[in-house]
């Protein structure tokens, strides 16, 4: 087998036969591939029997090492500087109530239709962050708007469950 070729030999050697075969309009074939590449035709080679054999080039494995990798824990700063979350847009969502209808109910919905909520009239309403339950709250009007007074804040505790949950 000839002399093996590095990438740059074999680049050159295809760029001439490239070169040559555009004058012919003729593509490369398999053979004239290994044929630049230092192979026989037919990407086979004799041995010593004279027998044609599949040339075959073995993978290179190397054993590599790596260094262990040291836990990294961020320092819990009680005076931390959060001025940096505080301007944070949060989605804040207030369920009144839940109900399931069918796609037929939902058409023949109209103006002055009343749809019926899980929850009865008085009955405490769910304050969600970000999707996230975080408190339950009453409805108040305030000059003529509504809004939510906070009658209990889940514990960090139970939030962080429902988090994961």
């Amino acid at each position: 087998m000839a002399d093996e070729l590095d990438p740059d030999e074999i680049d050159a050697l295809i760029a001439q036969q490239a070169a040559e075969a555009a004058s012919d309009d003729a593509p490369f074939s398999a053979d004239d591939i290994a044929e630049l590449i230092g192979q026989e035709p037919g990407g086979a080679r004799e041995d010593a029997v004279g027998s044609r054999m599949p040339v075959v080039h073995e993978p290179l494995i190397e054993a590599v090492s790596f260094t262990d990798l040291l836990p990294v824990r961020a320092p819990i700063d009680q005076h931390a500087d959060i001025d940096l979350l505080l301007d944070v847009p949060l989605q804040i969502t207030v369920e009144l109530g839940q109900a399931k209808r069918t796609i037929r109910e939902l058409l023949e919905l109209g103006q002055g239709s009343i749809l019926h909520l899980t929850r009865h009239a008085g009955e405490p309403v769910d304050v969600l962050v970000n999707g996230q339950y975080i408190a339950r709250g009453e409805v108040v009007v305030i000059d003529e708007n509504f809004g939510i007074r906070v009658t209990e804040v889940v514990s960090p505790a139970d939030r962080l469950r429902t988090m994961a949950a």
